[in-house]
């Protein structure tokens, strides 16, 4: 199944060979092979159901076992995965009578004949929006993954180009390169031998001295890339950033061996090239579907909460608040254990005119007949009441996407993106709001425009709230 049949955050049953999710406009009836037909990929039951089971296995595994190497994160602070969710859970007898349950993680699996794709629920101009949105560009209605693509490795080469122009608004990357030259003026140290015998009589300097160099490992590592995926349609107006790199590496060729070696910048002012670094290195080892040399296996996963939380706390600090950083001066709770703790780790914390407000981030689908989930309340009623100890909770709660359609349909008051309620800690009275980030549905060249106004409707209600 294609088209973005499977999306995030859904269950899918199916019963009989009838495959049914709310979502769906109408149950969809499975192929199955006939007594006396021959097997193919698309009836081979057996074969079918090894994949799922397989699959779901495979990647529970490497979930658990290498999380930071299986999806796409960064080392930016404010952009973490906040997941525990796997590719997919599959629970059933054999392939026409099974259930499969989809969480945060979008992408595509490829194995042999078979492949499965999960997608987001808000659309492919929801994923551009956010990424471009966070990082300073808006230039996404042109731009949508080619019809060619299976995979989602468009949005890794979209994800990967607005890097790159957000490390090049400070230029070129410099490192210091040792240089050996013979000059007529002295520069850097001298070979004394040479001095000696030749130098102070012609007036010619053997020297070694360091200087800033532009032909560095990050620059051809980037310039690699560049070649590699340089006919990309999202790459086409970036003709300029291309030849910048491919003129700063003075046309050297590209040994890929060791620009796998590549190190991050310890200077802080290149600190946005290292985000560019990771991505560069998945590209280049064909950790894609559809391009490079051909797999019978590729796989590209993306946590899209880390996404969406990245771009609720950029949303947050242009509209002037002061976030707490998610990882310094938090809270600890003992465990039970003699020594260890646990770090109290909210999502949205900030203060303002000397109150604190703590919300959650959650990409879920929120339940609009029974609510957050029961967990999640649970924790959001521990954060309030430890950053509680120290200054007064005005407000607390939940920050969600949903749909406009959606919305519509189930809220009370359209007008405000909200639902609100109070709850009592340690005997005090504190606003408890569950706030919604509206999604366009439409896909078409007003999304931009569209999306931008419902931000603003959400930051206008953080307003109120904080007034």
């Amino acid at each position: 199944m294609k088209d973005s049949t499977l999306v995030d955050n859904q269950i899918y049953h199916v019963d009989e060979g009838i495959f049914n999710n709310k979502r769906l406009q109408q149950p969809i009836d499975l192929n199955r092979r006939e007594s006396g037909q021959r097997y193919h990929s698309y009836n081979n039951e057996q074969a079918i159901w090894h994949f799922l089971n397989q699959t779901n296995r495979e990647i529970q595994n490497l979930f658990q076992t290498n999380k930071q190497k299986s999806l796409v994160l960064f080392r930016n602070r404010d952009y973490e995965h906040n997941s525990e969710d796997n590719f997919i859970e599959v629970n059933g007898i054999d392939c026409v009578n099974f259930t499969l349950k989809t969480g945060n993680i979008i992408g595509y699996l490829k194995k042999g004949e078979y492949a499965i794709k999960i997608s987001s629920r808000f659309g492919d101009n929801f994923l551009k929006y956010i990424i471009s949105d966070a990082d300073g560009f808006w230039e996404i209605e042109n731009y949508g993954g080619s019809d060619k693509e299976e995979g989602y490795e468009w949005l890794l080469i979209y994800l990967w180009k607005t890097k790159v122009r957000k490390a090049f608004r400070l230029g070129l990357p410099k490192k210091y390169k040792t240089q050996k030259q013979v000059l007529t003026r002295l520069r850097g140290s001298l070979n004394p031998i040479h001095y000696f015998t030749i130098g102070k009589r012609t007036g010619i300097y053997d020297c070694e001295y360091r200087e800033h160099s532009y032909n560095n490992e990050a620059t051809r590592l980037i310039a690699a890339t560049f070649e590699k995926i340089g006919t990309h349609e999202f790459l086409k107006d970036s003709t300029l950033l291309k030849n910048a790199f491919y003129t700063a590496v003075e046309g050297n060729r590209f040994n890929h061996a060791e620009l796998y070696k590549t190190k991050h910048f310890t200077n802080p002012f290149y600190k946005d090239y290292n985000e560019v670094i990771d991505l560069s290195k998945l590209i280049l080892r064909d950790q894609l579907s559809d391009f490079g040399e051909k797999s019978d296996t590729s796989a590209f996963f993306f946590d899209v909460s880390m996404l969406f939380e990245y771009f609720v706390r950029k949303l947050l600090k242009r509209a002037g608040y002061y976030l707490d950083s998610k990882y310094e001066n938090r809270p600890e709770i003992p465990t039970g254990s003699y020594s260890y703790k646990r770090k109290l780790e909210p999502d949205i914390v900030f203060s303002h005119k000397g109150k604190k407000f703590v919300f959650d981030v959650k990409y879920k689908s929120f339940d609009f007949v029974y609510g957050v989930s029961r967990e999640d309340l649970f924790q959001l009623h521990t954060y309030v009441g430890q950053f509680g100890n120290e200054t007064e909770i005005k407000a607390c709660g939940f920050i969600y996407p949903i749909t406009a359609k959606r919305w519509q349909e189930n809220a009370k008051n359209t007008e405000i993106p909200c639902v609100k309620n109070k709850m009592r800690v340690w005997g005090n009275e504190i606003e408890f709001y569950t706030l919604f980030i509206i999604v366009p549905e439409n896909q078409n060249e007003n999304y931009r425009l569209e999306f931008m106004n419902k931000n603003e409707v959400f930051i206008s209600t953080i307003n109120e709230i904080t007034y």
